[in-house]
């Protein structure tokens, strides 16, 4: 009687282990289950953080973000700030009272540019504040929150010059005019003539709004925007040459009038500069460099550099003697899509963005 009670007993353990201990191998639907956290974004105050929620929808095939909230104790759990599904780059005001990112629409079933799209963290919906940009690729507040700087593409797509039967005809001929004419994320072709620039535009509600400004042109692309501490100029890193392509790698540090105007060099390296900050009395600027080596190397190791705000200033190479990448970090293809990561200014904390290669990265100076 003994046995059979254990032998029963035995049966009904067996029987009860979760399916869940049966290991298998990783397969190509599980990528659709995963659920990334990408952007977060400090509040001035510490108290919270915003982030980006990406998922992927199967039946649509695409990334789906949104933008959610965390306290920073941990005590709560994220509450989703907004309903769409294509919102990303959450940027809080200086007074933490806002939320600036970018949204994009969706119209005759085809998702629309990015626009700039401003959350009032006391209620209500979000309200735009650009409406007919070709696309927003990064946001950056004024100082005294009244402003955002925006950087988008302009230019290119001539408009087409056939006649109506010519129209009609179908050709899949591309004239080829630049040794680079495919990038990693564009489907098509590069668009030698379109170029991004910075803008600003006023963060206020109401029809009375004036439109955006156009700050900086010409043949050349503006990235990494950075406000002076006193608002009276954006820092910005741009390479300044045609057809970069023929040349070592290499970007210099920019400055332009928050009103528009001459264009200034600040400081340059023998190779690439990113991730500017400025100083609190808007004196000095840090950055990363990447200096190329000579003869060239496969690989170049970026350190950090600090300049002064005056134009033509000679950087200083801190970490020369530091055998470690500055703001180097882990990437794959499974990345969070439009996901970067920044941490906040404290006085002993100096935020680092990853670049578009979509690395997260975080250091501490």
């Amino acid at each position: 009687m003994r046995k059979r009670l254990l032998v029963a007993l035995a049966c009904l353990l067996l029987a009860t282990v979760p399916r869940a201990a049966e290991k298998r191998f990783i397969t190509e639907k599980d990528l659709l289950k995963f659920t990334w956290i990408a952007d977060p974004q400090i509040a001035p105050d510490g108290s919270t953080i915003a982030f980006v929620r990406v998922t992927v929808n199967e039946k649509e095939n695409r990334y789906e973000t949104s933008l959610f909230a965390v306290v920073t104790s941990g005590a709560e759990a994220p509450r989703r700030l907004t309903s769409s599904v294509r919102d990303t780059m959450p940027r809080w005001s200086p007074d933490g009272r806002r939320l600036a990112f970018v949204r994009s629409i969706e119209r005759d079933g085809k998702p629309q540019p990015g626009q700039v799209y401003v959350l009032d963290m006391n209620g209500g919906d979000a309200y735009p504040l650009t409406q007919d940009t070709t696309g927003v690729t990064s946001i950056e507040w004024s100082p005294d929150g009244k402003t955002v700087a925006f950087t988008s593409p302009v230019g290119g797509d001539e408009p087409d010059k056939r006649d109506e039967k010519e129209k009609d005809a179908k050709s899949d001929v591309q004239v080829i005019t630049r040794a680079v004419y495919r990038a990693n994320g564009n489907p098509t072709y590069v668009d030698a003539g379109r170029h991004t620039h910075i803008f600003t535009v006023a963060a206020t509600t109401g029809a009375d709004r004036p439109p955006a400004k156009q700050v900086t042109d010409g043949e050349y692309d503006e990235r990494e925007i950075e406000w002076a501490p006193d608002g009276s100029k954006i820092y910005f890193i741009s390479t300044r040459v045609p057809e970069p392509y023929y040349e070592p790698n290499d970007s210099d540090l920019f400055s332009v009038p928050t009103s528009g105007g001459t264009i200034t060099k600040i400081a340059s390296i023998d190779g690439t500069i990113s991730a500017p900050r400025v100083s609190p009395d808007g004196h000095r600027i840090a950055f990363v460099g990447t200096p190329y080596g000579n003869p060239v190397r496969s690989y170049d190791q970026s350190d950090l550099f600090v300049v002064d705000a005056a134009p033509g200033s000679a950087p200083r190479n801190l970490t020369e003697a530091y055998d470690f990448d500055i703001a180097g970090g882990i990437g794959g293809d499974q990345a969070p899509r439009e996901g970067r990561v920044a941490t906040v200014s404290s006085g002993r904390r100096m935020p680092r963005r990853s670049s578009s290669s979509r690395r997260n990265t975080a250091a501490r100076t």
